[in-house]
């Protein structure tokens, strides 16, 4: 029988299919032969068999938005960031709320201001401490040696008194406090020099002296009630003449260092002296009026005689209570 290989074949032919015909080349792997079903993957660049491709990754479901959603921050990190250091800054820069503050401030500065004068005459204050070196000079050698003094009057301008800086006579607060201070020093350098000194022994010198002063310019107030006598004396002028008799404390004490007792006693009763000197002259135009007339009694003119006389019999009294216990 003859076989013609030319001759049309009937049927459908059969399709052969090599499983390794269109894989690429990087992608063929050599077969294990110890290893059953091994898999190969399904989308290797051909149409698969069964009629459709499985993608990468799956499309978005059906409403969704495919966009990238954006980074925003989580409500909690939202909150810190009006919380944050920078966020303050930020605010307190803007001049709305500067301003709010600079007024919120100065009303406030200013009600305390006014609460504080009712209690401390603080424009007062200003007046005594109006001091410069040629008067702190000049009124130190009027205390040691007012005998040669002549003019006790304070000079006015305009119905003020000139400030201490521009009138010797004038009172100030600024030697008394110095002194006061320099008198707590000194007993504590005197107290060391004798070799007992305690850091207490300030506290209790300090307060004592405060106390005295204290003490002793309630007296005076009192007895210029009692006795009804008017005058142009404030209290912060009663306080610095009298506080005067620190300086001669000072000096005492000083001189104590070097000559003992004897040369204390001796500048306490030269100061005693001056100073009582010093207090008559100079209280004599602040209570008896130079405008002294009839209309004054007789009784008036010796209460405040009196009076100055107490102010001045006083002091040596006191320089010697307050430095006698340190020598």
């Amino acid at each position: 029988m003859n076989y013609n290989h030319t001759a049309p074949r009937r049927g459908k032919p059969k399709r052969l299919v090599d499983p390794s015909a269109g894989l690429p080349a990087s992608s063929s792997m050599p077969m294990n032969p110890y290893m059953y079903n091994q898999q190969v993957p399904m989308n290797n660049g051909m149409v698969p068999e069964y009629g459709f491709n499985v993608p990468e990754e799956q499309p978005p479901p059906y409403g969704y938005n495919a966009t990238p959603m954006q980074n925003y921050p989580p409500a909690e990190s939202q909150g810190d960031e009006f919380q944050s250091p920078q966020f303050a800054t930020h605010l307190l820069t803007q001049p709305v709320i500067t301003d709010m503050a600079v007024q919120y401030g100065n009303a406030l500065v200013g009600s305390g201001k006014q609460q504080f004068e009712k209690y401390v005459p603080v424009t007062a204050l200003k007046y005594y401490f109006a001091v410069n070196s040629d008067y702190v000079f000049k009124k130190l050698a009027l205390l040691f040696f007012p005998f040669a003094n002549r003019d006790w009057s304070v000079k006015f301008e305009q119905g003020i008194p000139l400030q201490p800086r521009y009138e010797k006579n004038a009172p100030d607060m600024y030697i008394p406090l110095m002194a006061f201070l320099t008198y707590v020093v000194t007993a504590g350098l005197v107290l060391g020099v004798q070799e007992r000194f305690t850091p207490e022994q300030l506290g209790i010198l300090s307060s004592s002296a405060l106390a005295w002063s204290i003490i002793e310019l309630m007296v005076h107030t009192i007895i210029l009630y009692v006795m009804n006598v008017e005058t142009s004396l404030s209290t912060l002028d009663l306080l610095a003449y009298y506080s005067y008799k620190y300086v001669g404390i000072d000096a005492a004490l000083l001189v104590s260092l070097v000559l003992g007792r004897f040369g204390y006693y001796v500048i306490w009763l030269y100061f005693s002296a001056s100073l009582a000197f010093f207090l008559m002259r100079s209280l004599n135009l602040r209570v008896i009026p130079q405008n002294y007339t009839a209309s004054y009694t007789t009784a008036g003119y010796k209460r405040r005689l009196y009076f100055i006389l107490f102010v001045a019999g006083i002091q040596p009294v006191l320089m010697w209570w307050l430095s006698y216990h340190l020598i």
